[in-house]
């Protein structure tokens, strides 16, 4: 019998939240990554001791669920539920709806529940499911949604059992000191093991249990067939391009400057049609898009431009199982060259696609920049790149993701020369040590979840 490995999330302390808010006036959808289903069953487990009731509406019956077609007399209701479930819960007990897009009547029905009060209510789901299932039905506004995300370096740390690496490596930072070199060396290959992992708890189940990339890879080429089937079926029921746009991301990305074009991929479709196909991929939870900003003058936000944009797999570990294209026999020595430093994929895009998940994952949406310049001594104008921008608080910042221990960072460097009135934070992310200048920080890759802006 397989066994579940219950990892510690952090998410689990926003589901606390709500739990214990003095305001009980919402259930709780939780949105996102996989792995929702067990961290909510723990939750349960810890937070409602034998008094929750989990409905995996995959399993039920047609008749249970007609249960939610008729709901004007809850007491009624809830006797014939419960007495479905073969379980009565006491006042203030918990229910979770799991995989309630199978049910959409029930989703509907948290209005009633809610205002009830009898019950807490959290609902899980697939995303690309639910939106397909609530044509149909009045959204209850009685809803607050959270978002799950792919497991972050920290907790990486965490099911790998290194409990207070965290703390201690930001001491370096706050202190302004060197990391000493052989731990940051031991860092390194920990942060590029979860880059080939990735933050999906199967994968990393499978690999803690069984030390095979292989095994783990399996886990993710079922988890990238699974995103295309589904994919696929959306596609067809809505004239969508989700699954196009989704399959050339990886190619995309290869590309020197990694912009996404449309028009390699649909030169025929409408725009609204696009828009839609990307909104969805973002909203499934699936894909993250990074676009382009004009201008880095605070608030920056209304600088967007809608038509440039990077895509990036929500998962960095998907990414690579799609960039590593090696048999089987070889595939060990690929990723164990990557883990070393010493691979021949393209690290620009892998790094910047990590960058990007941990920035999200911290509740940091990062844009991209261009600008222009005249070099005075060569009299021609350059253009410079910032692989990512982030304003937070009316304060930008500007970063640049670094994968090789030798660049330069003149896009960086020249900032103050085109934005003269702006006081810019300029961060590298690669993987040198701390260095700490007037203008500038470089950081260690794996410390870009304690980014201070």
């Amino acid at each position: 019998m397989e066994t579940k490995q219950i990892f510690k999330r952090k998410i689990y302390d926003q589901i606390l939240e709500w739990k214990n808010s003095p305001v009980r006036n919402s259930a709780l959808l939780i949105e996102g990554a996989r792995g929702k289903s067990t961290v909510v069953e723990e939750f349960a487990k810890n937070e409602f001791p034998g008094n929750y009731l989990i409905v995996d509406f995959r399993k039920e019956s047609d008749d249970v669920k007609a249960l939610f077609n008729n709901i004007k007399d809850l007491n009624n209701f809830f006797r014939q539920f419960f007495l479905s479930q073969n379980k009565v819960l006491k006042e203030g007990g918990l229910i979770v709806f799991d995989e309630i897009q199978f049910c959409p009547k029930a989703r509907e029905a948290i209005k009633d529940f809610v205002n009830d009060g009898r019950y807490r209510f959290i609902e899980t789901g697939s995303l690309i499911s639910i939106k397909e299932n609530t044509q149909d039905i009045m959204i209850p506004s009685e809803e607050r949604r959270i978002d799950m995300f792919p497991m972050d370096f920290e907790e990486y740390l965490w099911a790998i059992e290194n409990n207070n690496t965290f703390p201690l490596l930001k001491t370096y930072i706050d202190n302004h000191e060197i990391i000493p070199q052989a731990i940051h060396e031991q860092f390194l290959e920990k942060f590029r093991t979860y880059m080939l992992i990735g933050g999906m708890p199967k994968v990393l189940s499978i690999f803690i249990e069984t030390n095979s990339f292989k095994l783990a890879n399996d886990e993710k080429l079922d988890i990238l067939k699974l995103y295309r089937d589904d994919l696929r079926k959306h596609d067809d029921k809505f004239g969508t391009i989700c699954g196009a746009l989704f399959d050339a991301i990886p190619s995309q990305l290869t590309k020197d400057n990694r912009r996404f074009i449309i028009s390699s991929v649909e030169d025929k479709k409408r725009y609204g049609q696009i828009e839609k196909s990307l909104s969805d991929l973002c909203d499934f939870r699936i894909v993250n898009r990074v676009r382009f900003v004009n201008t880095l003058e605070s608030p920056i936000n209304i600088n967007i431009d809608e038509d440039k944009f990077k895509l990036y797999f929500c998962d960095t570990g998907l990414l690579i199982s799609q960039l590593v294209k090696v048999s089987n026999e070889n595939m060990n020595k690929a990723y164990f060259d990557f883990i070393r430093g010493k691979s021949s994929l393209n690290l620009g895009s892998i790094y910047e696609s990590i960058s990007v998940q941990q920035l999200l994952i911290k509740g940091i949406n990062p844009l991209y920049h261009k600008y222009e310049l005249l070099d005075k001594e060569e009299g021609k104008t350059k253009t410079y790149e910032l692989d990512l921008v982030v304003e937070q608080d009316f304060k930008v910042s500007a970063i640049e993701i670094k994968s090789s221990k030798n660049y330069t960072t003149s896009s960086l460097d020249n900032i103050k020369n085109k934005y003269q009135q702006l006081k810019i934070k300029k961060y590298v992310f690669g993987i040198k040590n701390i260095k700490f200048e007037a203008e500038k920080s470089t950081l260690p890759i794996y410390l870009i979840l304690l980014i201070i802006l």
